[in-house]
């Protein structure tokens, strides 16, 4: 099993680098489809996250008036904007992802080229976009007077923890949707549950003990930190040692599963489709 494992994981990296340049190439065409024909084009991408915000900034500190100022420099309506901002790119590849080989069936039918292409296309693709978005979230603070520090540069750990993270909850997935669309209705149910149970509308210190803990088992709640440790809390993430090793130690675990199962089932693939 350890030698098959490895194999397949070779031939992933192999597939994966020779094919870089349509992966690269195929995340542009997804984007420049999605938004075709709409008025305010690429805007849409950074108007629903905002909108969301909005909604939310009213709802709870203007409608419950629970909202309120995080430290002395932030108000609730800028506290929530990473996070919202990092939990819109989560549910995004999560639901497109985690349905990319059945929305894509005809290159899986059809065209002859390395399956894990798809995934990976989908998720660069979103990642543009959440790139652009995070570019517009900075002109925010700026333009309210929340200047960039140092530890802004964090927020490209924070893009590249939540792309890895996505891309292999992605490529897990799909590969699990292709023969059944129950999952992912199952899964999507699920995200609905943990939007609230991801610290992504309350801080994290409102808990403590125990319950803190097993918060954080959660990995989306280490992702949206990353976004707040570099925007709002001003920490980094090597101050978080034990959280972070824990972090990674779940993704490489993922990775293995993600591997081993696309492995097993992408070759079913076409007959299933």
């Amino acid at each position: 099993m350890l030698k098959y494992f490895f194999h397949t994981a070779r031939g992933f990296a192999r597939d994966s680098w020779n094919s870089r340049a349509i992966t690269w190439q195929l995340s542009l065409q997804k984007i420049v489809k999605e938004y075709k024909g709409t008025g305010l084009g690429v805007a849409w991408a950074i108007l629903q996250p905002l909108v969301f915000v909005l909604i939310f900034w009213f709802a709870i500190e203007v409608g419950l008036r629970g909202g309120r100022d995080v430290g002395e420099e932030f108000s609730f309506f800028f506290w929530l904007i990473p996070g919202i901002f990092a939990w819109r790119a989560i549910t995004s590849a999560i639901g497109t992802g985690g349905n990319s080989i059945r929305a894509n069936a005809n290159l899986v039918t059809k065209v002859v080229f390395p399956k894990i292409t798809i995934p990976q296309f989908v998720i660069l693709s979103l990642f543009i976009v959440h790139v652009v978005i995070m570019l517009f979230a900075m002109a925010i603070f700026i333009a309210f007077g929340h200047y960039p520090t140092i530890y802004w540069l964090q927020l490209v750990y924070a893009i590249a923890v939540n792309f890895i993270f996505c891309l292999i909850v992605a490529v897990l997935l799909s590969a699990i949707t292709a023969f059944s669309k129950d999952f992912l209705q199952f899964v999507r149910t699920i995200m609905t549950g943990l939007f609230w149970f991801s610290g992504i509308i309350w801080p994290l210190s409102n808990l403590d003990g125990l319950l803190a803990t097993l918060i954080k088992l959660n990995p989306i709640v280490y992702v949206v930190e990353t976004y707040r440790w570099s925007m709002i809390y001003h920490t980094w993430f090597w101050e978080q040692p034990a959280w972070t090793a824990y972090f990674w130690g779940l993704m490489l675990i993922h990775a293995i599963a993600a591997i081993f199962i696309w492995g097993r089932t992408s070759r079913y693939f076409a007959d299933v489709l």
